[in-house]
């Protein structure tokens, strides 16, 4: 039976199996069988429907009296990110730890094995004859200019960048993104040779919850407003 020690280990094989890269981000999911596929390529109308959504949250984010102007789209992307609006946007961490927590605290939904998986950002920005991480904001990378007018390219496989922390969530988390081209396929089925998975089976939940107490990775601290706050005080009180 796989233990937690086991469990970091192949974290660290995964690691070693994409080179050792100097930069690896990971990315938590509480069911295995969880594919690394943006929420908007969910959708059967996703696609279809990327600018209406993309423009409707603008006018109903104003509508709702906030005082708010997007510096730039990639801004009002990651907000919708952040309000759970689909986007080609995927989540992920410089921080395993974080990646662990997403993982383990959202178990209590699902069922069976969690995973995390382990990006070679580098690696997989390579596929899109890109030399490094996009730093975002960035004038010649701009997001409406190349996912919906495909200027100076559209993009095909997924990308990863690197956006400034806009918010307490952001930091936090040390976030960073991955956004898919127009491809719908998993990054995995897309770019393999960029991504490992390391299963983490129910059998060492016990070890996982223990770390991210003893690391304090509850959900005010991952979390940093007031949905984070909610659920710590549901964890901590009644044990939900």
């Amino acid at each position: 039976m796989k233990d937690w020690y086991n469990f970091l280990e192949e974290v660290r094989q995964a690691r070693e199996d994409l080179g050792n890269p100097e930069t690896v981000w990971y990315r938590g999911h509480s069911s295995s069988e969880w594919k690394l596929t943006p929420s908007l390529h969910r959708f059967e109308l996703g696609m279809k429907n990327e600018k209406i959504l993309f423009e409707d949250f603008q006018k109903f984010f104003l509508l709702m009296g906030k005082d708010h102007k997007w510096s730039s789209d990639w801004e009002t992307l990651f907000d919708m990110q952040h309000y759970g609006v689909p986007t080609r946007l995927l989540d992920w961490t410089e921080t395993l730890g974080v990646a662990i927590a997403f993982a383990v605290l959202d178990h209590h939904d699902s069922h069976g094995d969690l995973a995390i998986y382990v990006l070679d950002p580098i690696k997989l920005n390579e596929k899109s004859r890109l030399d490094e991480i996009k730093h975002i904001p960035n004038d010649h990378f701009e997001y409406k200019s190349i996912y919906w007018n495909h200027e100076p390219f559209g993009a095909m496989y997924p990308i990863a960048i690197d956006p400034p922390y806009e918010n307490k969530r952001m930091l936090a988390q040390n976030g960073t993104f991955t956004i898919h081209g127009d491809k719908p396929d998993p990054i995995e089925s897309l770019v393999p040779e960029a991504v490992r998975q390391v299963v983490l089976p129910e059998s060492v939940l016990k070890g996982a919850h223990e770390f991210i107490e003893y690391a304090d990775l509850n959900p005010h601290k991952i979390y940093p407003d007031l949905v984070g706050i909610a659920s710590h005080l549901k964890r901590k009180y009644l044990g939900a």
